[in-house]
């Protein structure tokens, strides 16, 4: 048996899923910072006028290879919660192995087949000639790092799954400085542009891979052991993963692309407009992270629940983060919407020509967006809760569905009409495919859990091996 984290399976649940949250949070704000470094840099002093337009050109495209292997370590997360909450020992040691091992040929293998379609789907997806090579140049050097973000976010997950909230957010406050002082030194005092800040990412992504490494020394005795000495797959386990994980990362991956093709569609406006929509992405991105955490917590706090068949605990942990993701995504939304003005402008060199028009277009977006935001963090919370029950299929069709058909109706069918031809009217199809996907993921979560009871799966007198 495995000594289980009690705080997740008893005791109160709203103060301690709270607790876990908070961690994740300040991890994902703390990389949306230094995200916002990036850009801040490039934008102020590479002295380049398109380099920001150019980073936010590659964005869309490399978001969806992220966020297709994070969905896969979710994936890991929940069979290693499931097998850690019931209380078995060996199971949760062989799934651990079982994900980072799979970690490292995923990571591979997407760097590769990333580096090779750069140019073409850059091009497909209409970037302006003037920030074509600058763009290209920084997505490629960024490929380079994907092989440790994946085995990073994978042993993040991992950690998570396992109750450890913390640590991510040690390695990342360690890592976010590696990455804020060679951006500074590749920029200003190498003169570098886009490649300057895609190389001073990749370094803190390597550096952030050794520290999950290291932490997981089998040296240390833990449930989450790993070497470079002891890969190896179970082919049981590896199969629960990619049963719930290739349908999350599928979902993911099907998110980044609507928002390639909104990309694409922002491609159509001025070039004020683009760089404009990579300031406002980034600020909401604090907002969203803040939210997005509540995804990683629940599905980790549904997943070791279920495992101890505990429904009650399930039910209240639904409510429970509902109401807080709620209250995080309105006030912080707010909050941003209040000082956007000054934020937005550290993004531009005050005398760039462009300054008034895309500090007016980023403003407008911005406060569009962070309006609504809530909604995004309510739908992102259901789908953390349908994973945690070990449903991974139906929000992928509800994503399917929802973000990326009506988009691309949206952006073909309704953007090209003069009324809606503008930055904002590219965006109003968020609240609407949010709203449309909260529905549908409410009725999954519903029968999801009805058919665990029926099953028995949640039995608490069937006490799990």
């Amino acid at each position: 048996m495995v000594n289980r984290n009690t705080k997740i399976i008893d005791g109160p649940i709203f103060t301690r899923l709270f607790l876990f949250t908070a961690p994740i949070m300040l991890t994902g704000l703390l990389q949306v910072a230094y995200n916002m470094a990036d850009n801040i840099v490039v934008g102020r002093f590479s002295g380049d006028e398109y380099a920001l337009a150019a980073v936010g050109s590659t964005s869309s495209l490399t978001t969806l290879i992220v966020n297709f292997l994070m969905g896969i370590s979710t994936g890991a997360g929940v069979v290693i919660a499931h097998a850690f909450g019931a209380g078995d020992r060996t199971r949760t040691e062989r799934a651990v192995r079982t994900a980072m091992s799979c970690s490292i040929g995923f990571g591979l293998a997407f760097s590769i087949l990333a580096f090779i379609i750069s140019k073409p789907v850059l091009a497909l997806m209409g970037t302006k000639a003037e920030v074509f090579d600058s763009a290209v140049l920084y997505f490629r050097i960024i490929c380079l790092g994907i092989p440790a973000s994946t085995f990073y976010n994978f042993g993040n997950a991992t950690l998570r799954s396992l109750g450890n909230s913390r640590l991510s957010l040690y390695i990342l406050s360690l890592s976010g400085i590696l990455n804020v002082v060679f951006n500074l030194f590749f920029v200003i005092v190498c003169n570098m542009t886009v490649d300057g800040v895609a190389l001073a990412t990749v370094i803190s992504q390597y550096a952030s891979a050794i520290s999950i490494l290291l932490y997981m020394s089998p040296k240390r005795q833990h449930e989450a052991e790993f070497s470079l000495k002891n890969i190896a797959i179970d082919r049981n386990i590896l199969g629960r993963i990619l049963r719930i994980g290739f349908p999350a990362g599928l979902q993911s991956s099907i998110f980044s692309l609507s928002n390639i093709i909104l990309t694409s569609g922002c491609n159509t406006l001025p070039t004020a407009a683009v760089s404009a929509r990579t300031i406002s992405f980034n600020i909401d991105g604090m907002v969203y992270t803040a939210m997005d955490s509540y995804t990683h917590s629940v599905t980790t706090y549904i997943g070791q629940n279920f495992g101890a068949r505990k429904p009650d605990r399930i039910r209240r942990t639904m409510l429970f983060s509902i109401i807080q993701v709620t209250a995080v995504g309105l006030i912080l939304g707010q909050l941003i919407i209040a000082f956007s003005k000054p934020i937005i402008s550290m993004y531009i060199a005050p005398d760039d020509p462009n300054f008034n028009e895309v500090q007016r277009y980023a403003m407008d977006l911005t406060k569009f967006i962070l309006s609504f935001y809530f909604i995004a963090g309510i739908m992102n919370t259901l789908n953390g809760i349908s994973r945690g029950l070990g449903n991974s299929i139906a929000p992928m069709i509800i994503g399917i569905i929802g973000t990326c058909v009506i988009r691309i109706v949206w952006v073909y069918a309704f953007f090209p009409m003069e009324i809606f031809h503008t930055l904002d009217g590219l965006y109003y199809c968020y609240p609407i495919t949010w709203i449309f996907s909260i529905i549908c993921l409410i009725i999954t979560v519903m029968w999801t859990y009805k058919r665990a009871k029926r099953s028995g799966q949640l039995d608490p007198l069937a006490e799990a091996a």
